[in-house]
């Protein structure tokens, strides 16, 4: 499970770092901003396991919690709601090629994600705290 929290935290990390460079239309206009995701991603999740196998800390549910509300009040103050609501499926959408899925479909499946993986956190952590 802690990789799954390595996972998830650079995940949006790195979902808020592309919806950061896609506001510069110049960078936009140059560069699959979908593939700035993908690979922000997996750099941060190497560096972090990395770390954390070194250090004993902990990515807990709360540290989790906090991470999510606080992207999202960055992402809110970027674009706004209404614009943060198509910029993340728009990244996600580019960077996987298929441009023509919908941006409610890829929505969809990253709320599902995210809620699962929050969900996943905090029943690992519940249950590491019965231990």
């Amino acid at each position: 499970m802690k990789y799954l929290k390595i996972m998830y935290n650079t995940f949006l990390w790195a979902l808020v770092f592309a919806i950061t460079c896609f506001k510069s239309e110049w960078l936009e206009m140059r560069i699959n901003v979908g593939y700035i995701l993908f690979i922000t991603f997996g750099v941060l999740t190497v560096i972090l396991s990395i770390y954390l196998r070194k250090k004993d800390l902990q990515l807990n549910f709360k540290f989790t919690i906090i991470n999510l509300v606080v992207c999202f009040i960055y992402g809110n103050f970027i674009y706004g709601f209404k614009r943060l609501q198509v910029v993340p499926a728009s990244i996600i959408r580019e960077g996987i090629n298929m441009t023509r899925v919908p941006f409610s479909k890829i929505n969809m499946i990253l709320l599902i994600i995210l809620i699962l993986g929050l969900l996943l956190i905090l029943l690992s952590d519940r249950k590491e705290y019965k231990n």
